[in-house]
């Protein structure tokens, strides 16, 4: 199956963190005879372990997608909401969603006050999440409670993965799905010289969760992150905030964390982030060294597991991200493909 096609359908497909099954459904069909074990732990990671060497090396991309979860049903039957994950509310009015119900799926779009009943002062402000509701074309609580959808059922965004020009693609939860892709496709090509333990994890947009759990039972001699990152090569941004550009190959993490001093991310351990240029070098792919401050990645927790492991980030540039919207490009992609496949079938740099 073309990468192409792989990313469309993990994009399309519906998890938010803490409800990522059918993502998961997907993953183990592609899976299915190109792994030597694939099973979950307690947590809800999926984990797929492929070679036999001395070493382990335990590689994470996330499967979970921001989203929304049920928080109230009025009795006239519109759905307040929470959020699950950073969504920012300036890109959920309007959206159409898909509640996921135990009856099934039940659509539905984010409203709020029309524009032309509003203040004059409301119109100038961002319009916020609270102020938000779900319109499923219910008539009542009961209509809704009918259809299946209860307090606590979550909610997607309606979105399909389209091309754009330069082999770029735009859709949404390409955080990470882009990066679940490009692990599933380097698996099926890699014969490892060590022990691959390729985990998809859970509620990683929610705290690290799933890799936190994960990273402690594997016991990894060396650990990586497969995520997204924020390129700025598009207006009404500094190329000192995001010199990261889409198309200019995968990104090898120096350093992330929050703005105030990169606390809570990752420094990538030295070895792990030279062992990966090298390799990049080697196999003549272009990439992108960066530090990103405002996030962090699976890797943060997976370094500090046990007596510590060393930990590295790869990650595909990514435009608009959480924005149900993201954009990346394919050449990318396959290069980040490329780049995973070397470092199976290379020695850890241990």
């Amino acid at each position: 199956m073309p990468l192409y096609e792989l990313i469309k359908e993990l994009s399309e497909s519906s998890g938010v963190a803490g409800f990522e099954g059918e993502v998961f459904d997907v993953v183990k069909r592609h899976l299915n005879g190109f792994v030597d074990e694939l099973y979950s732990d307690g947590f809800g990671n999926l984990i797929a372990v492929k070679g036999k060497g001395k070493y382990k090396l335990l590689v994470a991309a996330h499967v979970d997608e921001i989203g929304l979860i049920v928080k109230h049903i009025d009795d006239n039957g519109f759905i307040r909401f929470a959020k699950l994950g950073g969504v920012p509310d300036h890109v959920l009015l309007g959206q159409r969603v898909k509640v996921h119900g135990v009856k099934g799926v039940v659509r539905g779009v984010i409203g709020c006050k029309a524009i032309h009943v509003m203040k004059e002062d409301e119109r100038k402000q961002l319009v916020t999440y609270d102020k938000m509701f779900i319109d499923v074309g219910a008539r009542s609580k009961r209509e809704v409670e009918d259809l299946g959808v209860k307090l606590g059922s979550p909610i997607t965004i309606e979105k399909e993965l389209v091309m754009l020009g330069n082999g770029l693609v735009c859709g949404k939860s390409l955080d990470d799905r882009a990066g679940v892709a490009v692990l599933i496709e380097a698996l099926k090509r890699a014969s490892p010289r060590h022990k691959v333990y390729a985990v998809f994890t859970v509620q990683e947009e929610v705290g690290l969760r799933g890799a936190t759990v994960v990273a402690y039972s594997v016991k990894p001699d060396v650990g990586l992150a497969i995520d997204t990152t924020i390129a700025g090569d598009h207006p009404e941004i500094a190329v000192h905030e995001a010199p990261v550009k889409v198309g200019f190959g995968p990104v090898i993490l120096v350093a992330d964390g929050r703005r105030d001093g990169l606390g809570g991310g990752l420094i990538a351990h030295p070895k792990v982030r030279q062992w990966l240029v090298n390799l990049a070098e080697d196999i003549n792919i272009p990439y992108q060294l960066e530090v990103v401050e405002g996030g962090t990645t699976d890797a943060a927790a997976i370094q500090l597991s046990r007596q510590g492991v060393p930990a590295g980030v790869v990650s595909l540039p990514a435009r608009y991200l959480h924005s149900f919207s993201e954009v990346v490009s394919l050449a990318d992609a396959e290069n980040l493909v490329k780049l995973l496949v070397k470092a199976f079938e290379s020695d850890l740099p241990i």
